[in-house]
Order: C-alpha cells, then structure tokens, then sequence
C-alpha cells in the first residue's frame, strides 16, 4: 500500500515537474527537488518556501502530500502563483497535499503571523541573498530566525551562499548540519539539500529512509 502510495505520488510529481518549469535553467533545480523530496518527504509534513516570488518549485511539494506554503512581501507575487496553481490543479489534481499563500517576510517567520518555533519540516530559500533585499550585515539574524522556524531533524533546500551562513549560525548554536545533496543552481550558486541537527541525534525522517 505504501509503495503504491509512493508511486503514484511519483508519477504526479513528475507530471508537476514538466508543468513546473518555465525556462531551462530551471529544470537541474526542479529535477534535484523532486529527487530530494521523494527521498526525505513524509505526507502531511510541513513544507515553507521562503521569498519564493514567481517561482513555482513549491508546486511539486503538493504531489508528496505535504502542507506546503508559499511566502512572500509581495501579493501580486502569491496571487500570480494562486492562480497558476488553480489551473495546474484544474490539469493535473487532484494532489495529496494542499497549497497556501501567505504574505510573510523572513523577518517575521516566527511572529504571530508566521510559524511556531521547530515547526517546519522542510524549508526553501529561494535566492534571498542574491536578490540583495537585505544587507549581509543581517544575513546570520536572518538565518538564526530560519534556524529557530525549522524543526530539529528539518531540511533546508538553499543556495550556496545561504548554506555558509547556515553553516557558521549552526556551528555557533551547537548544532549540526549535514549534507544531504548538491545540484546546479539557478545562477552561479549550487544548491545544498541539507539537514539539520539541533539536538545532535540522527533520529529524523531522512535517517530512516534510503538514499
């Protein structure tokens, strides 16, 4: 039952893949999301993408069924997106998970507004440092917030840059970060699948998976 479970979720995210991608140099980043989510991604999971625009790579996290949302500053961004989204669904649904849109800076990812503490399983940055938004004085307090979003065991799906933040945010707060994966990125970056030790263990989902 599971293995068909899987299977099918496989064969919607494959269909989300080729409906997903606008521009070529897109494709080594959705192709790398959809392998990386079929390895770690449990349903009904939550999964955030962070200053996501346009962009609809978090459109593939529905075919795993999970709880999927997508933030941003800007509405006209999520609106464009909601409405892509209504008419892939109209295509291709339905999918075991759902899709939302909230208007959320990453400032903000853990107020009232946002996420309780460690309550994210899968979290995607989608280039925040290069849209130079935020001064890199700030980056390791922007990354300290993602740190306190994201649940122990978690995933971060980011760009080079914003793993060697990660990297020393972690390292300051006794954590451990494990790489999971790299793929070419949109630009000149790589991206890193990563996981993230707060407590030390390896107990978190990805552990009891096979690569």
């Amino acid at each position: 039952m599971v293995l068909a479970q899987r299977t099918l979720a496989g064969r919607a995210a494959e269909a989300l893949l080729h409906a997903t991608i606008t521009v070529p140099w897109e494709r080594p980043v959705h192709a790398a999301r959809l392998a990386f989510l079929a390895r770690v991604a449990c349903a009904g999971q939550l999964s955030v993408h962070v200053a996501c625009g346009t962009d609809r790579l978090g459109f593939i996290d529905v075919a795993f069924g999970l709880t999927t949302v997508l933030t941003d500053i800007h509405n006209a961004s999520l609106d464009i997106l909601a409405q892509q989204f209504t008419d892939l669904h109209a295509r291709l649904g339905p999918f075991p998970g759902g899709l939302q849109f909230r208007h959320l800076a990453v400032e903000a990812l853990t107020s009232c507004e946002g996420f309780p503490p460690a309550s994210i399983q899968h979290l995607t940055l989608q280039n925040l440092f290069n849209a130079h938004v935020h001064p890199a004085r700030v980056h390791p307090r922007i990354m300290d917030t993602v740190l306190a979003a994201i649940a122990d065991g978690g995933t971060c799906f980011v760009t080079e840059s914003e793993a060697t933040v990660l990297k020393a945010c972690t390292r300051v707060q006794g954590m451990q970060l494990q790489l999971l994966g790299k793929a070419p990125g949109y630009y000149d970056e790589a991206v890193f699948m990563l996981q993230i030790h707060k407590s030390g263990g390896r107990q978190a989902a990805v552990a009891r998976k096979p690569p």
